[in-house]
């Protein structure tokens, strides 16, 4: 029986040096600690996280929402991004049913216009929808449902507690019929080795997300065995009916915490076939600002998904085009402005080849005449 306990914590909000460029969150906030969903694999069971008993005693982080709302209001170094609910934990997780602690927190989202990035196993996602299409109205509103597999047996042994694959998919195709302003889509993380990256599964799951109406389908072949997680994943896979799969598991990994290299490789180019076929984004659609930050924004997300579809297809990594979309999203000016005084060289990462991406984009910009700095965001 899980153990809830109410606790004050004293951060609410934590700031991420670079936005995450899957999700797109700058912010990221968690309303537990610990999660009764209860999944095997999870990464947050971890030692890095530091959350001991996870699934048995939940913490119900109180006053959240008057905390936000205060952080919110006094901000003066916090532009509104992308928050990034549950990172180590499902906001949705079944508690939340009772005392509607999520939904709280997401009002004050709301109510300073901050965009919002969810991702969740839970169909109760659906509870919120009003409060979602606000969201999305006003700024932008993304929900990703977490699925494995569409086997739903196994799904029971790995995520006991969340919502059923079936019902995880009739919660995406509500939303996309109720809210249509909100983007939604699979969230095909993670795909386990030797119980969920057959062909069959991996066809399930692109096909069934298309016929719930999905916007995208994000994927990461394999999951992390990192220490204490690790040694749980095993652990509950030598007392089930799937521990067959124990050994070539472990024998792929070589203690490593990823898969190799080979292994992903000959995934990625699978999925990259089914997106495809499917005609459903390997990623999600950018919120973009208004103020200074738009063009950067955009050719942030321009760089960084040329430089993720190339590794799909390569099995390589252009970390000078990776980086030059990252650090362009810290740009303190827009960068019409750098374009305008020719110096786009003297962006970080900007070589010739990058500049001869960008440059014709900037160039047929409407917003090139317009005044595009700082001062009008101020």
């Amino acid at each position: 029986m899980v153990k809830y306990i109410y606790k004050e914590f004293k951060s609410v909000l934590n700031k991420l040096k670079f936005p995450d460029s899957w999700f797109w969150s700058r912010y990221t906030l968690n309303t537990y600690s610990g999660c009764a969903h209860a999944c095997i694999y999870c990464d947050a069971r971890s030692e890095r996280y530091y959350i001991e008993n996870f699934e048995n005693e939940v913490i119900i982080k109180t006053d959240f929402d008057k905390k936000l709302d205060q952080r919110l209001k006094r901000a003066r170094s916090l532009l509104p991004d992308v928050i990034a609910p549950g990172g180590v934990n499902d906001a949705y997780q079944p508690i939340e049913k009772k005392i509607e602690h999520t939904r709280k927190v997401f009002q004050i989202i709301a109510k300073h216009k901050y965009p919002i990035n969810i991702a969740t196993k839970s169909k109760l996602v659906t509870r919120d929808l009003d409060i979602l299409k606000k969201i999305a109205n006003d700024t932008w509103c993304t929900v990703g449902f977490s699925i494995s597999t569409i086997n739903e047996e196994l799904a029971k042994f790995l995520e006991p507690y969340s919502s059923t694959p079936t019902e995880r998919l009739e919660a995406l195709k509500t939303i996309k019929r109720e809210g249509s302003e909100i983007q939604v889509g699979t969230y095909f993380i993670p795909i386990i080795p030797f119980l969920a990256d057959d062909d069959e599964n991996l066809e399930n799951v692109f096909k069934q997300s298309k016929d719930a109406g999905a916007d995208f389908v994000l994927f990461s072949p394999g999951l992390t065995m990192r220490d204490s997680q690790a040694v749980y994943f095993v652990k509950k896979l030598k007392q089930s009916k799937y521990n067959h799969v124990v050994k070539p598991l472990l024998e792929l990994y070589k203690g490593q915490m990823h898969p190799p290299s080979q292994y992903v490789r000959k995934l990625h180019l699978k999925l990259l076939k089914l997106s495809e076929k499917y005609k459903l984004s390997v990623r999600v659609k950018r919120w973009i600002p208004s103020d200074y930050r738009k063009w950067n924004y955009k050719i942030s997300e321009l760089l960084l998904n040329k430089e993720y579809i190339d590794s799909l297809k390569t099995g390589k990594s252009n970390k000078t085009l990776m980086w030059a979309g990252l650090n362009l999203n810290n740009l303190e000016e827009s960068i019409l402005d750098v374009y305008k005084r020719d110096e786009l060289h003297t962006l970080p990462n900007f070589n010739t080849k990058i500049i001869e991406i960008v440059e014709p984009i900037l160039k047929k910009s409407k917003d090139l005449k317009q005044k595009t700095g700082l001062e009008k965001f101020l």
